[in-house]
C-alpha cells in the first residue's frame, strides 16, 4: 500500500522536508567528523556554503552533512558530503541539486532521496522523484546501490 501512496503523493508535486537534524550523541567523538574536517570539506565546495542538517548511519560509520547557500527558495540547490567516521567520502553527485534530503537505513545504508522538476512543474513541486542508497564499499568509498537519478 505505500508503494502506491508514493508515485501517487510525487504526481502532485510531494515535497519532503529536508532532512531533520540528527543528533550524533549515540556516537563516539572518535566516530564522528571533527569540526576541522568539516570546515575544511565545506570550504571545498565553496566559501558559502554552510551546514544545514546532519545525520549518520547506526552504526556510527557513515556520517553525512547537508550544505546549503541559505536561499530559502524552495528549488534552492544542496549538497550532500559523506564521511566514513572523520574521513571524507565526498558527495554522491559532483554538482549541487535541488530538492535533495537524506535519511539512515538501518545501520550501514543512508538513502538519498532527489527530486526534480518535469513538464510544467512549478518550483514548489517537483514531480521526479528517486532514491539512491549508500554505503561505505569494501574499498572504504562512498558506493552507490542503485542508479543516480534524474535530469
Amino acid at each position: 500500500m505505500a508503494a502506491l501512496a508514493v508515485p501517487s503523493l510525487a504526481s502532485c508535486g510531494w515535497s519532503p522536508k529536508n532532512s531533520a537534524p540528527q543528533t550524533t550523541a549515540e556516537c563516539s567523538a572518535e566516530d564522528t567528523p571533527t569540526a576541522e574536517t568539516l570546515r575544511t570539506a565545506i570550504e571545498g565546495v565553496g566559501q558559502r556554503w554552510t551546514e544545514t542538517a546532519r545525520g549518520h548511519t547506526g552504526d556510527c560509520r557513515l556520517h553525512w552533512v547537508v550544505i546549503g547557500t541559505g536561499d530559502k527558495a524552495p528549488d534552492a540547490a544542496v549538497q550532500v558530503l559523506f564521511f566514513d567516521r572523520n574521513e571524507p567520502l565526498g558527495p554522491p553527485t559532483p554538482r549541487p541539486r535541488p530538492y535533495t534530503t537524506v535519511v539512515a537505513m538501518g545501520d550501514s545504508t543512508a538513502a538519498v532521496q532527489y527530486q526534480w522538476l518535469q513538464g510544467e512543474d512549478k518550483p514548489c513541486c517537483p514531480t521526479g522523484i528517486g532514491q539512491v542508497r549508500f554505503q561505505i564499499g569494501d574499498d572504504g568509498s562512498l558506493k552507490a546501490l542503485d542508479p543516480i537519478p534524474g535530469p
